[in-house]
């Protein structure tokens, strides 16, 4: 039986702090368009957060395919379907948000004039755009949740070891204030102690600093801090 602190947890837990993330950003994203960005900087603030927000799903989602995807179907032939619609999902989210950066793009473009009604409407339409990935999102993030703690716990804790650190060795760096924030606002999620661990000590050792611009970003897209 495997313990508690098996490797497989462990990047599991990991898998889980990284998708809590990107819940929660798509959440930060909802409130800051349902406010309706009003001002240069609020949109400004709004575009930022939308476009990292994108990025990092991307990022998320080649790194799964580029690192996992193998040694699992290596582990568990019959689920290679399974992992094959995985990526399916995947080339469908990336279209959805696609779309979402069009409207991002557009809503910068009108962002000195943030109170015409063209950038409310904007605001809107980009927020449509928002709640359409969002629902692909959380789905495909269920489904993959309860296939990957199966097929994660099929290999050993040497090979795991191995995918953890390409895992962390790829991970996006751009934004850390925001990846730290989501990570513990509310509370902090499932995998935050392992998943901290994996970033590098120098962004670690500015944790306070970063929390504090988290919030200040907050703030700046119109929202309770």
């Amino acid at each position: 039986m495997r313990s508690a602190e098996s490797e497989s947890d462990k990047i599991y837990d990991e898998l889980i702090a990284a998708h809590t993330i990107m819940r929660r950003g798509v959440d930060l994203m909802r409130a800051a368009l349902k406010h309706t960005p009003a001002t240069a900087g609020e949109v400004d603030s709004c575009v930022g957060v939308g476009r990292w927000l994108i990025e990092f799903v991307h990022s998320h989602q080649r790194r799964e395919e580029e690192v996992l995807w193998r040694p699992l179907a290596q582990a568990s032939p019959p689920d290679v379907v399974e992992l094959h619609d995985l990526s399916v999902q995947h080339v469908a989210i990336d279209r959805e948000l696609d779309r979402l950066a069009r409207r991002l793009d557009r809503l910068e473009e009108l962002g000195v004039a943030a109170a015409s009604q063209e950038a409310r409407e904007m605001a809107e339409a980009a927020l449509a755009a928002l709640e359409s990935a969002a629902v692909s999102i959380s789905d495909h993030l269920d489904e993959e949740e309860a296939l990957l703690k199966a097929l994660l716990a099929l290999l050993d804790d040497a090979v795991v070891r191995t995918l953890r650190a390409a895992m962390a060795r790829s991970a996006p760096s751009a934004r850390p204030d925001l990846v730290l924030g989501l990570m513990s606002d509310p509370t902090p999620t499932a995998g935050y102690a392992s998943m901290l661990n994996s970033i590098p000590l120098s962004t670690r050792a500015l944790r306070p600093l970063l929390i504090a611009r988290y919030h200040s970003r907050k703030r700046r897209l119109g929202l309770a801090a």
